[in-house]
């Protein structure tokens, strides 16, 4: 083809075109694989992460289990068969509450909230049985990022005997990936392993059941 001077074909070079469409695609596609990592960098951060010994700047939160503490020679988490995450919280009734000062004991670490109706339906259950196992067991309850003043209205709503904390933070509830769904039971045995957990209310036979499994 003859082109003559000045003819706006002059310039035009079409592979360079197709270039830039391919790199375009290259581009949507990196963007897209950035925000994946990103997604699932916040998962594993905020639901998923594992117990690595870091407390929250107030110094409550989940912390070290010590090697010592550790049946399993994998880390803590949150499933049956893995060692409990430790914690360290602020107590409703003063002082702390740490998991690992249980060892020993059987726990059953329940995660409520003063909102959560089947949490005050099965409150007096958990009351009864840890008035029943007083010598084996411990019911250590974790309110959910409720202030201090509305946990400790329940305490003398239901006249409880066993320990509260607070996760003010909800950095021991997503280590233990609690959600909305409450209640929440995790039941841990005298060598700190997970054996059971229980999503949802406990009635009293269900109860009954734990205690002859574990307990008798």
């Amino acid at each position: 083809m003859t082109v003559n001077p000045g003819d706006p074909t002059d310039d035009v070079d079409e592979r360079p075109q197709r270039r830039r469409e391919y790199s375009g695609a290259n581009s949507t596609l990196g963007v897209a694989v950035l925000i994946i990592l990103v997604v699932g960098l916040a998962i594993w951060w905020f639901q998923f992460r594992e117990a690595d010994g870091s407390a929250s700047s107030d110094g409550y939160g989940v912390v070290a289990l010590s090697d010592g503490l550790n049946p399993t020679d994998r880390p803590p988490s949150a499933e049956a068969g893995r060692a409990a995450p430790d914690f360290v919280l602020a107590a409703v009734v003063g002082g702390e509450e740490r998991l690992s000062d249980y060892r020993g004991k059987w726990v059953l670490i329940n995660f409520w909230a003063s909102w959560c109706g089947p949490c005050r339906q099965e409150t007096p259950d958990l009351q009864r049985l840890q008035d029943r196992r007083l010598e084996r067991l411990v019911v250590l309850g974790v309110n959910q990022q409720e202030p201090l003043e509305t946990a400790a209205e329940f305490v003398d709503e239901y006249d409880l005997t066993y320990p509260l904390a607070l996760d003010s933070s909800g950095e021991v509830s997503a280590a233990y990936r609690i959600r909305r769904s409450l209640p929440v039971s995790i039941l841990v045995d005298p060598t700190g392993l997970i054996r059971e957990i229980h999503i949802g209310r406990f009635k009293e036979e269900d109860l009954f059941a734990l205690e002859t499994e574990y307990l008798d």
